[in-house]
C-alpha cells in the first residue's frame, strides 16, 4: 500500500512535488509514495492542482495522529530566516517526512539524503555528498562528490556546486548560479542567478554577478 503524502506550500515547488510523485507512478511504476493533499495556511477548503487543501500549518498535530508522511515545500528566496522559522513551528518529526527523488536524477550510492528531502529530474548528487533535511533540489541541479548541504535549502534548475562545497541551513543557490569548489556558503546566504562563486559567501549575505560579489543581506523577518 502505498504512503501518503502532504505536501506543506503551494503550487510552486509543491506542485513540482506532487507531479513528481505522479510521474514516479505512472511512468515508472513507482507506488511508494501517493498525494493525499495539501498544508496551506491561505488555501484552507481549496484545492491546489486539483489535490485537496486539507488545513494549514496550525493543524499539523492532527495529521500527526493519522499515518501521513510530509514534504516541506515553503521556499521564501531572501526570507530564510523566516523560512526556517516557519519550518521549526511545526516540530514535524523526521521519521514523518518522505524522501522522494525523481526516476531519472542520479544519486551516488554512498551518498547521504536526510529526510525530507526531494531530487527532481535529471538531478545529479555525487558520491559521498551529504544533503540535509528537507532540501529542495530542482530539475537539473547538480551537487559534486563530497558536498555539505544543510537542512532547508534550495537547489535552482540548473545550478552546479562543484565538490568539498559547504552549504550553510536555509540557503539558496539560485537559477543557474556556478559554486566552485571548496567554497563555503554561510547560513541563510543566496548566490544569485547566474552568479559564478569565486569566494565564500558569509552568513545572511546575498552575493550576484561574475564573479560574485556582495549586494545586500537577507531580510531578518
Amino acid at each position: 500500500m502505498s504512503k501518503k503524502v502532504l505536501i506543506i506550500g503551494g503550487e510552486g515547488n509543491g506542485g513540482v512535488i506532487a507531479s513528481c510523485i505522479e510521474v514516479n507512478r505512472i511512468r515508472f511504476n513507482d507506488l511508494e509514495w501517493e498525494v493525499a493533499g495539501f498544508i496551506n495556511d491561505f488555501e484552507k477548503g481549496k484545492t491546489i492542482n486539483d489535490y485537496p487543501v486539507l488545513g494549514g500549518t496550525d493543524d499539523i498535530d492532527k495529521f500527526l495522529n493519522d499515518d501521513y508522511y510530509f514534504m516541506y515545500a515553503i521556499h521564501m528566496i531572501g526570507r530564510n530566516v523566516k523560512n526556517e522559522e516557519v519550518f521549526l513551528k511545526m516540530n514535524i518529526p523526521d521519521d514523518r517526512f518522505a524522501t522522494i527523488i525523481h526516476k531519472t536524477a542520479f544519486v551516488g550510492n554512498n551518498a547521504i539524503l536526510e529526510p525530507g528531502v526531494f531530487v527532481m529530474s535529471n538531478c545529479y548528487v555525487g558520491s559521498k555528498a551529504y544533503i540535509g533535511k528537507c532540501c529542495l533540489l530542482m530539475s537539473n541541479a547538480s551537487i559534486g562528490h563530497n558536498t555539505i548541504v544543510k537542512p532547508l535549502c534550495h537547489f535552482s534548475s540548473g545550478s552546479l556546486t562543484s565538490s568539498y562545497v559547504t552549504v550553510g541551513k536555509a540557503s539558496d543557490v539560485t537559477l543557474g548560479a556556478r559554486v566552485l569548489e571548496k567554497i563555503k556558503i554561510g547560513d541563510y546566504a543566496v548566490a544569485g542567478a547566474h552568479s559564478l562563486v569565486m569566494h565564500d559567501i558569509p552568513n545572511y549575505e546575498i552575493h550576484i554577478g561574475t564573479p560574485a560579489k556582495f549586494l545586500k543581506n537577507v531580510r531578518m523577518d
